[in-house]
């Protein structure tokens, strides 16, 4: 009885241990390969104001004659289509509320707008930000449009260790994809987000812009404005996630240190208790031959 007690003890550390990691791997896999594909949302799914809005580069409350969009926005939960009118030099996004739970397939397309077609392949760039982010690249945007000088030249003046304080940074550093004529990609959140406070009162959810861009921003690889105006086609879809609750990290981050105390004690106690079981092998008795 004590011998299946410490089999079936061993079995449940040991699933205990690797479900955990194969429960990660699966849903990391998965949303991996997600980003490769393109997506599957057809063009009468529509636009509904409700979940997104197209928002102006120019449209910076910041700045003199700026505005800024109050419409609070649902999360977004469903696919989504819409086509946006890029022009020269300029820049739009569209504003977003993404929410945990969702995997998010963004699909970009840049196309020449017939009534002014650019000479060149219509080619932009496009970015994933934050609002504090988004924010930024407005700021460098109107800095570049109203002669202050070039945006190379204003952060270079800037200390090497306060330049994230201006310059923009795409969603988790990575969310940047540069002088394409389409691109396709995917993300998804882990958290809410909600952890900053804001002494000011605005207590609202947090917003995620696309960006389009069409002219030259600060950033090294990023395309020329083309001489012409583009139609953007923008397809977002929308797939259910598969979370890990969060109690499968502490899982995953205890269990190693405590098995590498429990692991020797068992072999230990099981080595002892094998050595200190009395024998039970039976005496062969040697015949008598009588004469």
């Amino acid at each position: 009885m004590q011998h299946i007690a410490k089999k079936l003890f061993a079995t449940g550390f040991s699933l205990g241990f690797i479900a955990p990691i194969f429960a990660i791997l699966i849903v990391s896999t998965g949303t991996v390969s997600a980003s490769g594909n393109d997506c599957s949302v057809p063009l009468d799914v529509g636009f509904d104001s409700d979940f997104a809005e197209v928002v102006e580069v120019e449209d910076n409350p910041w700045w003199w004659g700026g505005s800024s969009g109050n419409t609070d926005l649902s999360p977004l939960r469903d696919d989504l289509y819409v086509e946006i009118d890029l022009a020269r030099n300029y820049a739009q996004a569209l504003r977003l509320e993404l929410v945990t739970g969702y995997s998010y397939t963004f699909c970009v397309e840049f196309n020449s707008d017939p009534d002014n077609p650019p000479t060149e392949d219509p080619k932009g760039d496009v970015y994933l930000f934050n609002s504090a982010n988004w924010g930024r690249y407005q700021d460098e945007y109107h800095m570049s449009m109203e002669d202050f000088g070039p945006p190379e030249e204003v952060i270079d003046m800037i200390p090497v260790e306060w330049r994230d304080m201006v310059v923009f940074l795409p969603f988790r550093d990575t969310h940047a994809y540069e002088d394409k004529r389409s691109t396709s990609f995917s993300t998804a959140l882990d958290n809410d987000n909600k952890a900053f406070i804001s002494w000011f009162g605005d207590n609202s959810d947090p917003e995620y812009f696309l960006a389009l861009d069409n002219w030259n921003n600060s950033r090294p690889n990023d395309a020329s404005a083309v001489d012409g105006d583009m139609i953007v086609q923008v397809w977002i879809e929308v797939e259910d996630r598969i979370t890990l609750p969060k109690f499968t990290a502490y899982i995953i981050v205890g269990l190693l240190p405590l098995s590498c105390v429990i692991v020797p004690i068992l072999i230990h106690s099981r080595y002892h208790a094998s050595g200190t079981e009395e024998s039970q092998e039976k005496q062969e008795l040697v015949p008598l031959l009588e004469q």
